[in-house]
């Protein structure tokens, strides 16, 4: 026969003191790190200087790495077609007067802006079996007429040489002149 323990007979359960950690917000851990993470606003970068808490460096450090990393990029003389970003930023240009004017309104040299050459984004060909996953029986296939109706939209994706977008590339742009 099993051993029986009842409710109330002291084996059942035992009082122990438990060390949890309390952040100033009211989250309860088991960990320090956590509830110190939670209850601060700002931690110190590695040059010494306050950043806000969910940042790891400072915003002098990032704009030096991240200026780093842009001329760590290779070069590429720019066509005068294909669209210029401003590195990690969302201001592109798609053409030479695009570029003239945001440099007259911000009183800025082209050379002293830091641009990258951009990568289209072209579509993708959709797999129908894919697409249908979640509503397709384990081995099911989507049935024939869908599939020919698949395979002539992929075919006029393929024909279609335009981008949909453009995105910053590997390339820092080299202007004439």
């Amino acid at each position: 026969m099993d051993t029986v323990i009842l409710d109330t007979d002291p084996e059942a359960a035992q009082p122990k003191t438990l060390t949890v950690w309390v952040s100033r917000n009211g989250y309860i851990g088991p960990d320090e790190s956590t509830a110190r993470y939670d209850g601060s606003t700002h931690r110190k970068c590695e040059c010494g200087e306050l950043t806000e808490k969910h940042w790891i460096s400072c915003k002098r450090c990032r704009d030096k790495a991240d200026s780093e990393r842009y001329f760590k990029m290779p070069t590429k003389e720019w066509d005068g077609k294909t669209p210029l970003v401003i590195y990690n930023t969302d201001h592109y240009f798609f053409d030479d007067d695009a570029l003239f004017i945001y440099c007259e309104s911000h009183n800025v040299k082209e050379a002293d802006l830091p641009l990258v050459v951009c990568d289209p984004v072209y579509a993708n060909e959709i797999d129908p079996n894919e697409y249908y996953e979640g509503e397709l029986p384990e081995d099911g296939e989507v049935p024939d007429e869908i599939q020919a109706a698949f395979d002539e939209m992929n075919r006029k994706i393929k024909e279609y040489k335009e981008p949909l977008c453009w995105v910053q590339g590997k390339f820092r742009a080299i202007l004439e002149g």
